[in-house]
């Protein structure tokens, strides 16, 4: 039999009664302050015993202030109206100290707070209960925490140095080090951490390393602030894992810095966990430049700088979201719950006077009505972006291994996330359906439902909508000349560069075969010779056939190596750039004949090839235009289609994932070349994106008439 329920049933009233019979009293180890909030004066108290904070006027707390545990209601009563010249009564009194009996103020001694935790215990497994489906709620799932205050204390106590000047001067020289390299080598660094964020090429190992130092940068994040706040004198009594939007993550009980710090420090506080991830990313920054490439030591300091660093910052600091930039948002303007309030002040008024709701609009000053509703908005929109790219991420990681079926997880993740969301809009919807049913069904006599039908079916007809078809693309240039060898010879002067601009016919290279050259100048030699003995057998009349014909070989001789020379200066046959890279490594090099030596592209207008489905090539014409979105660049760019393939081809496996399933018959797929101008040079060969080629407009009706004519066509006919 359970002995909490037997001492439940057999002894209810004893505890309740003694615990009642007692009158309340302030924790022996309670800490306050005076702050200011919204400019005005607050007493912020925080109580060891409920390890919370708790903002109190200064009047009230002067009440709460002389509640000793022996004191009536009535003494306290008389006390008070002495000490402040106002009449009050004992009833008021325990009205006053009934409320912040509810809400877990007072001090209670050990064996109370077992007697109320074994009162309370059912109430809380239903509770508990009824939040069985808090682990679908990503933003914020918490584990059990422990307290780090005993070891925070000791390891102070050797390391005290760390908020000494000189040791902070040492820091702050770190990072103007970390950060000139960071950006003498930003060309690779920026490249490099756009490609470790977006997922596209990591497997499961990765992603697990990815955890693991990730788990560890969160810990000394968190321990940091734990850490400052012992420095201020702050007890931190909890630090737990958690999970925010399935990322790792530490929380630190920092509530006591609250109450016993000022400002400045407190802003010291929150800054701290920013500040050791850009220490850790310092430290990583050296170690990755001072060693030898493609080592351990050196990769292992790049992942952790991408880690840290400069994403940490924007991270943490970005105020739009309730992490250290939120906090430091609130102690800045002294406006705390700043999101909570905005949004709610927003989400009403919106209610109020938008949706003609019989809602209560929250009073905020009418000078900070503006900021409300531009932070709710702005922090709104940031905080559903950060959702959808976290959706994004779950299918970027998934589509690794499985291409075409990397969409399920993202919807899953992504519905999971927005659950709580779509409650809400649901909600909404139906408080707007109740409060609005009964004026419009009145609204919708006969006449106007005729005439709304009509509006819908006009709606319905006319083209609004132009069709289009989407594929991937990679961009090539549409006119390139590979430049290749036509003798044999070493290079011995070079006069393009990678990048260069050059003219059709312009030497790019010179080559040297001595050969060939000795070849050219015996030739013509013999030309020379030839000749003198063709004129003087015209001259002497004595074997002038003979001579004239010698002359003839030794002239067509002659051109033909004179031909093989010139081709020792390699020109180019269009205009264009020079694409090939390192394009001085060639200098000194041999070639054979027919080798590669450059490759010159017309980069004034590029080519996207494209593959469309045979269900989708109905809808596009020869001439039609397009639009490119080209990846990781803002904007699209005008293409127009010049080309479609007669006949089928095999799409590359790549862009449509292997089919897994045996029994099914792919459709065929047709090329499509666009041309996309690229005058100001922002397209750059290689480039990959998603190319929309437009058909004709189409009504909704059209549309809808359109596909039941093809399933007729394609399946029943």
């Amino acid at each position: 039999m359970n002995l909490t329920r037997v001492l439940n049933v057999a002894l209810p009233e004893l505890p309740a009664r003694k615990i009642a019979e007692r009158y309340p009293r302030l924790d022996p180890g309670i800490n306050f302050r005076e702050h200011l909030e919204d400019g005005k004066p607050v007493i912020r108290v925080y109580v060891p015993c409920a390890k919370s904070m708790f903002t109190f006027q200064p009047p009230n707390w002067k009440l709460a202030q002389l509640f000793d545990g022996t004191r009536s209601y009535q003494e306290i009563a008389e006390l008070y109206s002495q000490q402040t010249g106002a009449q009050y009564s004992a009833e008021e009194v325990r009205e006053f100290a009934d409320g912040l009996e509810a809400i877990e103020f007072w001090y209670k001694t050990p064996q109370e707070q077992n007697i109320l935790l074994m009162q309370q215990s059912a109430e809380e497994r239903r509770k508990r209960l009824k939040q069985k489906d808090r682990w679908t709620d990503l933003s914020d799932v918490l584990f059990p925490a422990f307290n780090p205050d005993p070891f925070l204390t000791k390891f102070y106590s050797y390391t005290k140095f760390i908020y000494t000047p000189w040791f902070t001067v040492l820091t702050l020289i770190a990072f103007a080090l970390a950060g000139g390299i960071t950006v003498t080598h930003w060309s690779e660094i920026g490249r490099d951490t756009t490609e470790f964020y977006n997922f596209h090429d990591k497997s499961w190992m990765d992603i697990l390393v990815l955890y693991i130092i990730l788990f560890a940068v969160v810990v000394v994040h968190e321990f940091a602030h734990a850490y400052t706040s012992k420095h201020f004198g702050g007890r931190v009594t909890a630090m737990g894992f958690a999970l925010v939007y399935l990322t790792p993550a530490f929380y630190t009980d920092t509530t006591e810095a609250e109450v016993t710090t000022t400002r400045a420090q407190r802003l010291v506080v929150t800054i701290a966990g920013v500040w050791s991830e850009l220490m850790i990313c310092a430290v990583a920054t050296f170690i990755w430049w001072g060693t030898a490439p493609d080592t351990f030591l050196h990769n292992s300091a790049y992942f952790m700088m991408m880690l840290t660093g400069i994403v940490s910052v924007l991270l943490n600091w970005n105020p739009l979201m309730k992490l250290d930039g939120y906090y430091l948002l609130t102690d800045i303007t002294g406006i705390p719950n700043i999101k909570e309030d905005s949004t709610a002040y927003v989400s009403a008024w919106v209610k109020k006077h938008i949706w003609r709701l019989p809602v209560d609009v929250p009073y905020v000053p009418k000078k900070r009505r503006f900021w409300y509703a531009l932070y709710a908005l702005v922090s709104g929109a940031y905080s559903y972006t950060v959702l959808y790219i976290l959706a994004r991420f779950v299918g970027n990681i998934v589509r690794n291994f499985s291409p075409e079926w990397g969409f399920i997880p993202e919807i899953a993740v992504a519905l999971l996330i927005f659950r709580s969301r779509i409650r809400l809009l649901v909600n909404f919807m139906k408080l707007l359906y109740l409060d609005k049913k009964d004026r419009v069904v009145a609204w919708f006599t006969p006449a106007r439902s005729l005439a709304a039908a009509a509006v819908i079916l006009l709606f319905l007809a006319l083209p609004l909508r132009r069709e289009s078809v989407s594929g991937r693309f990679l961009l090539e240039p549409a006119q390139q000349a590979v430049i290749r060898a036509h003798v044999p010879g070493m290079v011995t002067a070079l006069h393009a560069e990678e990048g260069e601009r050059v003219a059709a016919g312009s030497v790019l290279a010179t080559l040297r075969n001595l050969p060939l050259q000795s070849d050219f100048e015996y030739a013509k030699s013999n030309l020379t010779m030839a000749s003198d003995r063709a004129a003087a057998a015209s001259l002497h009349y004595a074997d002038l056939g003979l001579a004239l014909k010698e002359r003839e070989r030794s002239s067509a001789e002659l051109e033909q190596i004179s031909a093989r020379d010139s081709a020792l200066g390699v020109t180019s046959p269009i205009a264009g750039t020079v694409i090939t890279p390192r394009v001085q490594d060639l200098l000194g090099s041999y070639l054979t004949e027919g080798q590669e030596l450059l490759t010159v592209a017309d980069l004034s207008s590029l080519r996207a090839r494209i593959y469309i489905s045979e269900y989708d090539l109905y809808r596009i014409r020869h001439d039609a235009g397009a639009r490119l979105q080209v990846q990781g660049q803002l904007g699209t760019w005008p293409a127009q289609v010049v080309a479609m393939a007669a006949r089928p081809v095999e799409i590359d496996p790549k862009l449509v994932g292997e089919v897994q399933l045996q029994g099914m018959n792919p459709p065929h797929y047709y090329i499509v070349d666009l041309i996309v101008s690229s005058a100001d040079g922002a397209l750059k060969p290689g480039m990959t994106g998603v190319a929309r080629v437009y058909g004709d407009r189409r009504s909704l009706l059209g549309m809808a008439w359109e596909g039941a004519k093809n399933f007729w066509e394609r399946k029943v006919w």
